[in-house]
């Protein structure tokens, strides 16, 4: 079994080596105008390629390498609209995104939430729920998430559905009076 996990920490470090040289030189060209560093952005896309190598591996190097650019430009698109978030003013629109499912739950209205009201509905939710939508919240995927609880993917997903659920529950009162608290201001 080692011989086999070598075999692929030996795979995944030539891998990096093969493609770290194009990333870094995109991730410095995204990353000029931002406080991102580009060996950070370097980093984390090869975090997020690990769980995927066993896929990875199999692909042409050109395909591997789009496969890459491309989670590394999403990564820096996510860091974009997370700073742009939280220099509104806003920082827990970056958390809340996901919570509007529906036309009549827009990110604007989840705007209407405070921060801090936003950050105690957070605490008041399960501590496994809390934690795993914190993590979440954080750009891990579902299987890093799994990992660090050890749990399946599966009890993951379901987490955080149920924080999601939890916090549309405790929140959706404070979006509806501040929708009439407008309403009534205009």
């Amino acid at each position: 079994m080692s011989n086999l996990f070598n075999r692929d920490r030996r795979r995944f470090e030539a891998f990096i080596r093969q493609h770290r040289p194009s990333l870094l030189g995109l991730a410095r060209r995204l990353c000029a105008r931002s406080s991102l560093e580009p060996e950070d952005l370097v980093q984390e896309t090869f975090e997020r390629a690990m769980p995927e190598f066993a896929h990875l591996k199999d692909r042409t190097d050109s395909a591997a390498a789009a496969w890459l650019c491309t989670t590394m430009t999403n990564r820096f698109l996510d860091y974009c609209r997370r700073q742009r978030t939280e220099s509104r003013g806003m920082p827990h629109l970056a958390l809340v995104q996901d919570l509007a499912v529906s036309p009549e739950e827009t990110q604007e209205n989840w705007a209407l939430v405070s921060t801090d009201a936003f950050q105690k509905a957070i605490e008041r939710l399960k501590p496994h729920l809390r934690d795993a939508y914190r993590l979440h919240a954080e750009g891990k995927r579902y299987n890093a998430i799994a990992e660090h609880f050890n749990v399946p993917v599966g009890t993951v997903g379901s987490w955080l559905t149920l924080a999601r659920r939890d916090l549309k529950e405790l929140l959706l009162p404070q979006v509806a009076v501040a929708r009439e608290q407008g309403a009534t201001s205009s």
